[in-house]
């Protein structure tokens, strides 16, 4: 008598067979064109201060890695690098073109620019950057050329100065690694930051790109000035090392690996809370499996073909990336990459499966093998496909993409960006077909994961932890062609 897995992998078998001869539904992926800007006008414009180069409640002057965040109430917060403020509108989805901010932090009105204006403070920023809003409506902001990292108690309903910091020990110091060196390889600390570009907070884990140091931190609930870190990621678990590239020896490298950073800026936490990191200088974006229990060794690269190389555009821009930047996640779990000098952002799919090349592309008209400033319009033209340098993402509960388009001087936001799929399209490229069987047919009788087989978790469709027959059945019904877009469920 044949067993029940044997008998799975016959039926799977003569399924495959007769998978030529179904019909195949594609589901249309919405537009990659801008909805509504915020610091410009109109579409066209991207003139820094515009338009009579001086700061506003409605323009910015973006630089480096300015950044963007969405308050859990729907507040949206800009960092507005090189005009040292921090600018925040009511809502996300309502602004319409051009309106202007109903509150700043960093600057006593909206027509004050000056870095520290009135000395370094709980209410100054020297080149504001990465930018979070946690579960509770806290703001925090890494303040890079002030080397430290604030928090600010719910801004809308308290006040607009800082409450926590980190990286210094109280507000009005500013030294870079608490003066022990800005340069070379010389000493970092454990409680100390250089030029920090973003900073993360899921419950009480505070992630920092320490990108000057070339490392990424870890701290447990910090509550007091100057908290100490308790993980570090690119520096071999040396806390006193900033060595770029590290060679394991604690000096700058020639070389990426598996365990070493080169100003690492944006970083980002799937839902199984594996980190993802931009390794800005090496060109690509590592993961690491399960943080805070494993290790500090990345577990899969993206943008490069393996670990030791570091090349930009690697393969070309078709399969490689550039200074990638800034990284988010949507609530289906793709993976959004601010790919800034190929003026792009790219979308993968399914990162946990597939790290070799992206699945959508915003900021080049569709095309993965384009890399030029606005599409081919130039620096000094612009319109809502383009992008120029972009260094910002986020979105919002409703997955509307919001992106900080740096050398256009404004933020993009691109609506109802998630493309509806049939659950058993796992590749979500709207076709359900012989690529998803062939997903489906590795993981078929064996766990879904988090570990052992993370790869498999997409395919456990009714989620109850392994890859079966209930799954395979849902599978079916979507091949047969009832309608990925008109029932997503695949259930008629």
């Amino acid at each position: 008598m044949l067993s029940r897995r044997t008998l799975i992998w016959m039926w799977l078998l003569a399924f495959s067979i007769c998978m030529y001869e179904l019909p195949l539904a594609r589901a249309d992926i919405n537009d990659t064109t801008a909805d509504a800007v915020l610091g410009q006008p109109d579409f066209t414009s991207n003139m820094p201060n515009y338009p009579n180069d001086f700061p506003t409640a409605g323009n910015l002057a973006l630089s480096n890695a300015a950044h963007t965040a969405i308050a859990p109430d729907g507040r949206i917060y800009v960092s507005d690098a090189d005009n040292n403020r921090v600018l925040s509108w009511t809502s996300a989805i309502g602004f319409t073109n051009g309106d202007p901010a109903d509150m700043v932090l960093g600057q006593p009105d909206f027509f004050s620019n000056a870095p520290n204006n009135g000395g370094v403070s709980a209410g100054s920023f020297f080149l504001p950057q990465g930018l979070w809003v946690d579960e509770n409506g806290n703001l925090w902001v890494t303040d890079a050329f002030n080397s430290r990292v604030l928090k600010f108690d719910h801004p809308p309903t308290n006040d607009t100065l800082a409450d926590l910091v980190i990286g210094q020990p109280d507000f009005t110091s500013n030294s870079q690694n608490l003066g022990n060196g800005d340069h070379g390889t010389t000493v970092a600390l454990q409680d100390s930051l250089q030029f920090p570009g973003r900073v993360l907070v899921v419950g009480t884990d505070v992630y920092i790109a320490d990108s000057g140091n070339s490392r990424v931190l870890h701290y447990t609930n910090p509550t007091t000035n100057k908290p100490f870190a308790d993980l570090v990621f690119g520096q071999y678990d040396d806390f006193t090392c900033r060595a770029k590239n590290n060679n394991s020896f604690c000096n700058n490298g020639c070389c990426a690996s598996i365990d070493n950073l080169f100003n690492p800026i944006g970083i980002a936490l799937d839902a199984f809370g594996n980190l993802y990191v931009a390794d800005w200088a090496n060109h690509r974006v590592l993961r690491f499996d399960d943080p805070l229990s494993n290790d500090t060794t990345a577990d899969a690269v993206f943008g490069q073909p393996d670990f030791l190389s570091n090349q930009f555009d690697n393969g070309g821009p078709s399969s490689g990336l550039q200074l990638p930047i800034d990284l988010h996640f949507d609530s289906a779990g793709n993976l959004y990459v601010a790919d800034s000098q190929n003026h792009r952002v790219l979308v993968f799919f399914d990162p946990l499966y597939d790290q070799s090349t992206p699945d959508r592309v915003f900021g080049q008209l569709d095309s993965f093998v384009s890399d030029t400033e606005n599409h081919g319009l130039g620096p000094f033209a612009t319109d809502a496909d383009g992008l120029n340098g972009c260094t910002g993402l986020a979105m919002d509960k409703a997955d509307n993409l919001f992106v900080f388009d740096t050398n256009n001087n404004r933020l993009l936001r691109f609506d109802e960006v998630l493309q509806p799929v049939a659950p058993a399209d796992f590749e979500r490229d709207g076709d359900v077909d012989l690529i998803d069987y062939r997903r489906l047919a590795v993981c078929m009788t064996g766990p879904a994961g988090p570990p052992p087989r993370p790869t498999c978790l997409v395919t456990d469709i009714n989620g109850n932890g392994v890859v079966d027959l209930p799954d395979f059945a849902v599978f079916q019904r979507c091949m047969s062609g009832d309608g990925v877009l008109a029932d997503v469920n695949c259930v008629n």
